[in-house]
């Protein structure tokens, strides 16, 4: 082991791990975003180049062509291009309100006891579990773009919807868990 390492080692605490992994978020949530911008675009422009090809094969021959497939490649890249009006409009319409909830808004979260970490702790756990419902939501859509293939895989609108409502549940995983709760009559305390 070289000096820097055991260095390292020696300094690690867990203080030290949940402020770094919370400082690197907002970098992993913007690689995501991104990212979606990136793949909306690709998906627009081949939308566009197969129509383009769709358009110059029914000028040169009585072939029939498939309009649909294009236009689902378009949409999905349009959804996805607009990201975030997208993600805010899919909030709204399932929680009410764009409000992405944080951890002290948990049910009982205030019962807790003899855990003086929960707060980091939680707030990390609940920004990665927002992380992953980002990707999901990302995901869903090219899966849903897929549907614009002519052998597209059975069950892929079924998927994709799957990771599309996935997702927002999971980057609103606070109040999903509290209309879960307050759903089956749980009310918080913390007293047996």
């Amino acid at each position: 082991m070289t000096g820097a390492a055991s260095a390292v080692e020696g300094n690690f605490s867990i203080d030290l791990a949940l402020n770094q992994l919370s400082a690197s978020f907002n970098s992993l949530q913007a690689l995501v975003i991104t990212f979606s911008y990136i793949i909306g675009l690709t998906l627009i422009v081949r939308g566009v180049m197969m129509y383009r090809i769709f358009a110059s094969q029914t000028m040169s021959s009585a072939q029939k062509g498939e309009i649909a497939g294009p236009m689902v490649f378009i949409l999905v890249g349009t959804f996805l291009l607009y990201f975030p009006s997208t993600l805010k409009t899919t909030l709204i319409t399932v929680f009410g309100d764009d409000n992405i909830a944080g951890a002290t808004d948990l049910i009982a979260y205030e019962a807790l006891d003899g855990v003086d970490k929960w707060a980091a702790i939680s707030s990390v756990v609940i920004k990665y579990m927002k992380l992953i419902g980002l990707i999901a939501f990302v995901r869903g859509w090219v899966i849903l773009s897929k549907m614009g293939h002519s052998g597209a895989q059975p069950g892929s609108l079924g998927k994709g919807i799957i990771h599309v409502v996935g997702g927002v549940f999971l980057i609103n995983i606070v109040d999903t868990f509290n209309i879960l709760a307050t759903t089956l009559g749980y009310t918080g305390g913390g007293g047996g």
